[in-house]
């Protein structure tokens, strides 16, 4: 393989952990098609790369004649971007099922220390967001810009409506809402995105996620520590408005009774 499902544990702030999380594997309810395209994509990307994937071999590996598949995408570069949505939903709300066990996640430090992690677990994501070109080619996040999926750990971490939360909560300072603020913050994800490089090392995320946490929260959030009131109203406010969420439909939907 490429690159490797990590096994171990995660344990960034309160009690996230990667174990319940595998890049492919269905998050539950019965498998549909649909899914089992997306899961073959994800397993022929970490055994051969996607550059050396065709339509052909999704679907022989999923034992389907390859016009079905194109009943549901037009190109193998839809199948991926259905991949890759997916992949970030599954990590999205993995974080937001922890995020009312641990009032730190709802700060940006403890946001971006948690989502690095995991996102850097994840073998597909961890390439969409370091550009392993051995893994995904150049279908990979944009660089120097937001990526249009809208899916990178700097997309997401500089998204306006979570800062503007973070702000409305007293829990950044109000300069970094503006576009200055936010191409401050894009700068900083990015430098520690790059510092992780393609390699799957634990200790070596977990050095990288504390020291982003630590330059982002000296750097934009206030010097006063705030109520834990003001961590439950924002954890609250997250829960409701879920700003982290990629917000990209799936070009693939599974019709009813599909299997």
């Amino acid at each position: 393989m490429l690159i490797t499902a990590r096994q171990s544990a995660v344990q960034p702030l309160g009690n996230v952990t990667t174990d319940s999380f595998r890049p492919g594997q269905a998050a539950g309810g019965r498998c549909t098609r649909s899914a089992r395209v997306l899961d073959a994509m994800v397993d022929l990307i970490l055994r051969i790369g996607y550059p050396k994937i065709s339509v052909q071999d999704v679907a022989e590996h999923v034992g389907i004649g390859k016009g079905t598949v194109y009943k549901h995408w037009n190109s193998k570069e839809d199948i991926i971007d259905d991949v890759l949505v997916r992949e970030f939903d599954r990590v999205h709300d993995q974080f937001m099922a922890h995020l009312p066990g641990d009032r730190r996640m709802a700060t940006l430090h403890g946001t971006s220390c948690v989502l690095y992690r995991l996102v850097m677990a994840n073998p597909v994501l961890r390439a969409y967001n370091t550009r392993d070109g051995r893994v995904l080619g150049t279908h990979v996040a944009a660089q120097g810009s937001p990526d249009a999926l809208g899916i990178s750990l700097v997309s997401v971490l500089g998204r306006f409506p979570y800062l503007e939360l973070l702000r409305d909560h007293g829990l950044i300072v109000d300069a970094v809402c503006s576009p200055e603020g936010q191409l401050s913050i894009e700068a900083v994800v990015s430098g520690f995105v790059a510092r992780a490089g393609h390699a799957d090392d634990l200790e070596e995320t977990n050095a990288s996620s504390r020291m982003m946490a630590t330059v982002l929260r000296r750097a934009f959030e206030p010097v006063d520590p705030p109520e834990p009131a003001d961590h439950d109203r924002m954890t609250k406010a997250m829960l409701a408005a879920r700003p982290l969420r990629s917000g990209t439909p799936m070009r693939a939907t599974p019709t009813t009774g599909e299997r």
